[in-house]
């Protein structure tokens, strides 16, 4: 019923303008739980390792980060153990079973930063599934997970409200199905990093309906520099 595959499946990356190399290697990893009577868990996750001590030591931070979520993320999604889920099927004989299974994207792997994206798909019997979006957004030198306000400088009102125009300036709206103003707060957690532009996320029913999705809203770093914003 445990399935656990390991896989070194990248080597040494370069950084986007080739200035550096990292050192550290990104290791990814699968993990399938499996029952097909109750429950399907297919997790997929970049686990980061160094030959060098102190950038071991740092990376831990973010491997914690990384596994701590996932530890948690069956009880968070589906709010219920799988021997609870088990005897849930059993009770109800519900059509289905339960589902959680994540994926990932690498935005940016740097001598100085990491930044990655987690989509996180739960089912739990009802009507649909649901899509979560996470972000993890790591300062490699400092050894520290980074929070919004790390990124941008939002302390002056001005600021926050200098985000927010340009959130809606570069906003897509296909179809004009969102129905909300893109907004955030400086508390906000989805946003990663790539190398031209930060990426803030919006789950499903955030800015509209569910048959809307999520929106993710890319601002070029040079927009976020010409507005005094930028401090990475």
């Amino acid at each position: 019923m445990l399935l656990v595959v390991a896989m070194a499946a990248a080597c040494t990356t370069e950084t986007k303008d080739h200035k550096a190399i990292p050192a550290y290697r990104v290791v990814n990893h699968s993990k399938i739980v499996e029952d097909t009577s109750y429950y399907k868990i297919d997790i997929q996750y970049p686990y980061f390792v160094s030959q060098d001590t102190d950038i071991l030591k740092k990376l831990e931070v973010l491997n914690q980060n990384i596994t701590s979520f996932l530890d948690t993320a069956q009880q968070w999604y589906w709010g219920s153990t799988i021997d609870e889920v088990i005897q849930i099927k059993q009770e109800t004989n519900a059509a289905g079973i339960y589902e959680l299974m994540n994926r990932y994207d690498i935005l940016d792997t740097t001598s100085s930063l990491i930044s990655l994206k987690f989509e996180t798909y739960s089912f739990a019997l009802g009507a649909h599934g649901f899509t979560g979006i996470n972000t993890f957004n790591f300062d490699l030198k400092r050894g520290k997970m980074l929070q919004l306000t790390d990124v941008l400088d939002l302390q002056p009102d001005e600021n926050l409200k200098a985000l927010n125009n340009l959130l809606s300036r570069y906003f897509i709206n296909p179809g004009n199905c969102f129905d909300e103003k893109p907004s955030v707060k400086r508390t906000h957690k989805k946003f990663a990093v790539s190398p031209d532009d930060l990426i803030i996320y919006f789950e499903a029913y955030e800015l509209g309906p569910y048959a809307c999705g999520s929106a993710e809203i890319s601002i070029p770093v040079k927009a976020l520099k010409k507005a005094g914003l930028w401090q990475l």
